[in-house]
Formats: C-alpha cells, sequence, structure tokens
C-alpha cells in the first residue's frame, strides 16, 4: 500500500474507535509507537498500529 492508503485507512479506523469508544482510547494505539498521530508515526508501525486499532474496535463490548 502506498502513504495515502494508509493514512485513509488509518485515520478512518482511528475515528471509528474515537466514536465508539473515545479520543484517548484511539490516541493509545499511537502511543504504543512513540507517536501522537498519523504524521509522525514511522512507516514500519503502519500496520500494527492499524492492527491494533482493528482490535480495539472489534474488542470493544459496549456493555461492559
Amino acid at each position: 500500500m502506498k502513504k495515502n492508503d494508509w493514512r485513509t485507512n488509518i485515520e478512518s479506523l482511528a475515528a471509528n474507535v474515537a466514536k465508539k469508544i473515545g479520543v484517548e482510547v484511539a490516541k493509545s494505539a499511537f502511543f504504543l509507537y512513540d507517536a501522537t498521530c498519523f504524521d509522525d508515526l514511522n512507516p514500519i508501525y503502519y500496520w500494527d498500529v492499524f492492527g491494533t486499532l482493528q482490535q480495539i474496535y472489534e474488542e470493544y463490548d459496549e456493555d461492559g
């Protein structure tokens, strides 16, 4: 994938996580890799951040 594709996918998923669970939870996926957003994320971690966000989104149980 190209950088712009990664940006679109990661930022979209982060927005969905933020909407569903909260902004701080979405940001935590970046913090694991010493970043605060896509722009300061090392490209070697794109897949990892995407996977982390996806796992958070899919495993979140709205009922607690």
